[in-house]
């Protein structure tokens, strides 16, 4: 059955002052104001008999409209002024046993009414109440399927919904698209197998397996799709539940990573190389703080790859440098795209200088705007070395050839002066360069450094042949600095020379002892070098009646180039020779002689 009408107006008038509740005052002034609206129609317009009547309705409406407590003040209030109505001139307290009895049982009566209708008005706001959070779940429902419907319309992925037999019950537009399906291509029931044909085994249906029992499986795939191409994507497998159960069927969400699959190959391929790579690769944002630093230019400045973050491009660069390259590089980065050229950094720990050959580029967005800078530096420290390395063997070839060639000179001029034929002093200045040039096979040997004792004597003799056997070699090894090596080659040139056509060597008994030694001498830790030459067993010998150029050579280069105290005598059993020298200077390598 319907409402009525007058029901309908009663609920809506209920619900109203639930719904939009007075303050307290103005219910209470809106009470005082209807009793005491009552009392006077009671006292125009209504007998004496029941004045109480009248004031029923009053106190109902208003127990409904506000609730208990107004409905109580009311019927305190009806009490009171129906009393003063009908009390007369006396007042109130003026009334009869009668009306008293009659005053209270009005008391009782609205009282029952109030607490009646206060509670009609409770069971009104729970219904009110249960209406409101009923309408709120519908449009909380509402607005979740709006909000679920848009996110599967617009997501990307391949979302699909299968039974227990991996079969399709659902398909999201954006899925069909992306398992290359017709839009009016119906695939409700179709196994999911013929949509999407994975190649690598079974885990596509293993998972849908497992979701079916209500586990979860994330992997990822190639899979041919419905128009024939191959995919790779990323797959996740769910268990769809129904009031915390698993329900059998299945959801299926599909990303085709293919694009993002071969991105990442280039990105790796690329970051094998930098990682791999002996040179220095960085990059720093436009505020010059470094973002990216590879293992081998940790290695070059001496970082550690967790304090990169805390450095900046200016930190790398070698004091001297700073200027030139905020000034210089910088500017030629942002504006031409690259520069390069050599650089100098600086090492973090030693705080040593870097020499680097520098590739600054431009790092920017595909729109061409720039976002940073970007350098590949190669260790230029070996190339350096052997630049300065170079230079000085250019410079020591230069003063040795120098040396050489006034060595020469001084050994052509004095043979040709002492020569008695043209002839002579060929064959003298030819013997004579030979030998000089024997000794400076054993010095290039040693990069000019030292010429061994040993070695070099064994090299000037050689060209005797067996006479050089008769010359009796002994000492320790010894080492000595070109110089002394030159001179010394050509005083046992021509003291070998002298030897073979006057002394020792010009007959078939006679003998030559060659000997040095290390002996201490009269300062304390500084040891000399001894050498000696005796010649024993051939032709008497007496003093020539003029110096020749051998003795002159002799003496004077042993004197100059080691130094040393040279005493060369002709004594009847025959030549000697001795070199008493400090052994720091026949030693000591002196690039600046």
């Amino acid at each position: 059955m319907p409402p009525s009408k007058l029901t309908r107006f009663f609920e809506q008038f209920l619900f109203f002052s639930i719904r939009r509740p007075l303050p307290p005052v103005v219910q209470f002034a809106i009470a005082t104001a209807a009793i005491v609206l009552v009392t006077l129609v009671r006292v125009l317009f209504v007998t004496v008999l029941l004045p109480w009547l009248l004031f029923m309705p009053a106190i109902l409406l208003l127990a409904l409209a506000f609730g208990r407590n107004v409905g109580l003040y009311a019927t305190l209030l009806s009490a009171v002024l129906a009393g003063w109505s009908i009390a007369g001139p006396s007042g109130f307290l003026g009334l009869n046993p009668l009306q008293w009895i009659a005053s209270g049982a009005f008391l009782v009566v609205g009282v029952g009414i109030v607490l009646l209708a206060s509670e009609l008005r409770a069971s009104f706001a729970r219904v009110n109440h249960l209406m409101q959070e009923a309408q709120f779940a519908r449009d909380e429902l509402a607005a979740r399927e709006a909000f679920l419907s848009g996110v599967l319309s617009s997501s990307g992925d391949c979302i699909v919904v299968l039974d227990r037999e991996a079969n399709v019950l659902f398909v999201t537009e954006n899925g069909r698209r992306a398992l290359g399906l017709s839009e009016d291509a119906d695939v409700h029931g179709t196994p999911w197998r013929m949509l999407w044909q994975e190649l690598d085994g079974n885990r596509a249906s293993g998972a849908i397996a497992a979701a079916s029992e209500g586990h979860e499986t994330n992997f990822a795939a190639p899979a041919r799709i419905g128009d024939g191409s191959l995919r790779w994507w990323d797959v996740s497998v769910r268990p769809i539940l129904q009031d915390g159960n698993s329900s059998g069927q299945v959801l299926l969400v599909a990303r085709d990573i293919t694009a993002k699959r071969a991105s990442e190959r280039e990105r790796n391929r690329l970051a094998r190389v930098v990682e791999n790579s002996a040179d220095f690769i960085g990059v720093a944002s436009l505020d010059q703080r470094v973002e990216f630093l590879n293992p081998a230019g940790c290695d070059m400045v001496g970082l550690s790859p967790e304090t990169v973050g805390e450095t900046r491009m200016l930190d790398y660069i070698w004091p001297a440098d700073v200027e030139r390259l905020v000034e210089e590089v910088l500017p030629a980065i942002r504006d031409a795209g690259s520069w390069s050229g050599e650089m100098n950094l600086r090492h973090f720990r030693t705080g040593e200088r870097i020499p680097v050959h520098y590739l600054g580029f431009r790092v920017q967005e595909q729109d061409g705007s720039l976002i940073g800078y970007g350098a590949v530096m190669r260790d230029f420290s070996e190339i350096e070395r052997a630049r300065f390395q170079q230079r000085l063997l250019n410079n020591e070839l230069s003063h040795r050839l120098k040396n050489v060639l006034t060595m020469v000179q001084a050994i052509a001029a004095q043979s040709i002066r002492q020569a008695e034929t043209l002839e002579d002093a060929g064959e003298a200045v030819s013997a004579r360069l030979v030998a000089l040039g024997r000794a400076t096979d054993i010095l290039t040997a040693t990069s000019w450094q030292t010429a061994e004792l040993h070695a070099l004597v064994a090299t000037v003799l050689r060209p005797h042949g067996a006479l050089s056997r008769r010359i009796k070699v002994d000492g320790p090894s010894v080492a000595v600095n070109p110089r002394a090596a030159l001179a010394l080659a050509l005083a046992i040139h021509e003291l070998t020379t002298n030897a073979i056509k006057y002394g020792a060597l010009s007959n078939e008994t006679g003998e030559v002892a060659l000997k040095w030694w290390i002996a201490d001498g009269p300062i304390p830790d500084h040891p000399r070098l001894l050498l000696t030459w005796r010649e024993t067993g051939g032709p008497n010998v007496t003093p020539p009646p003029r110096r020749g150029f051998g003795s002159v050579m002799i003496e004077r280069s042993l004197k100059a180039y080691f130094r040393a105290h040279v005493t060369l005598d002709f004594l009847p059993e025959g030549v000697a020779l001795t070199l008493d020298a400090p052994l720091a200077d026949a030693i000591a390598t002196d690039r600046a002689d």
